[in-house]
């Protein structure tokens, strides 16, 4: 039998937090640590705008069970940890070979592809739905449009954050979290 929904996308967010740990201390690589703290705080501040879709919008709906926190499952600010860290480092990858503005774009384009699928299989898992907005299959439009501007919002961070000392991870991670939030009101606003 399977595992119910939350212990499973618990399991699945835990292991990646065992695999980013172990790479930062196997290889020192101290970058990817700024990289996944500001993604850890990212996570949690984003639990506001996982509040606005469920209460406000009406359009994101979670299943029952399990531990929630807000309005989101336990599980969720770690998952955007997960996803914030993989897109920040491969976006960081760009803007160091392509530069700034081709790595907004690249980023942003990468975010908006790849992250729907998380939300497709998300759907098919039965973590979490949306209703009663313009969809492309289970995927909000505004998600995706979100996803864009979520993801090239990282590089800018992380081309600040690469220079900067480790106490302005805290900073950027609540910079990036309310920029999760205010991505989805902007494209709510639009396309919802």
């Amino acid at each position: 039998m399977l595992a119910p929904g939350w212990i499973a996308a618990g399991t699945i967010t835990a292991i990646n937090w065992l695999i980013f740990i172990t790479y930062i201390f196997s290889k020192r690589d101290f970058l990817a640590g700024k990289i996944m703290l500001l993604s850890i705080i990212a996570g949690f501040v984003e639990l506001t705008a996982d509040r606005w879709l469920v209460a406000v919008t009406g359009t994101l709906v979670y299943y029952t069970g399990g531990p929630f926190i807000v309005s989101s499952p336990l599980y969720m600010p770690f998952a955007w940890g997960v996803v914030l860290t993989q897109t920040a480092y491969i976006g960081w990858r760009i803007l160091n070979i392509f530069g700034l503005v081709p790595a907004v774009l690249l980023t942003g384009l990468l975010g908006a592809v790849t992250i729907p699928f998380y939300e497709w299989w998300a759907n098919g898992a039965m973590w979490w739905y949306y209703r009663e907005c313009h969809m492309l299959g289970v995927v909000p439009y505004y998600i995706i449009a979100g996803e864009f501007l979520i993801a090239s919002g990282l590089v800018f961070i992380l081309y600040l954050l690469e220079r900067g000392p480790w106490w302005q991870v805290l900073h950027f991670g609540v910079a990036q979290g309310l920029w999760i939030w205010a991505s989805y009101v902007m494209t709510y606003s639009i396309l919802g």
